[in-house]
């Protein structure tokens, strides 16, 4: 079953290749490296490409916060009301 990841208010050029994606989330099991996500964007098209998760806080005990980082794209390629789901 696909999981939608966050939808996106802003993207933002920060460090490294591509684009961050806001709003930060709480990632109860925050997955490492590179992995698959679609994009369905507001006009009803989709996109693949490539995601990782930014994890920059810690919490103590509760999950930390986390951000989605394309690096395959634009700020241009990712307008807001953008889904990021990951695929089934």
């Amino acid at each position: 079953m696909a999981e939608r990841l966050v939808v996106v208010e802003e993207a933002f050029v920060a460090r490294g290749r591509g684009v961050l994606i806001a709003p930060r989330f709480t990632a109860v099991t925050p997955r490492p490296g590179t992995f698959r996500v679609q994009l369905r964007f507001p006009d009803g098209t989709t996109r693949e490409t490539a995601a990782e998760l930014e994890v920059s806080h810690m919490r103590g005990s509760l999950p930390p916060f986390a951000m989605v980082r394309l690096p395959e794209l634009t700020v241009n390629d990712v307008p807001p009301n953008t889904e990021v789901w990951i695929p089934e």
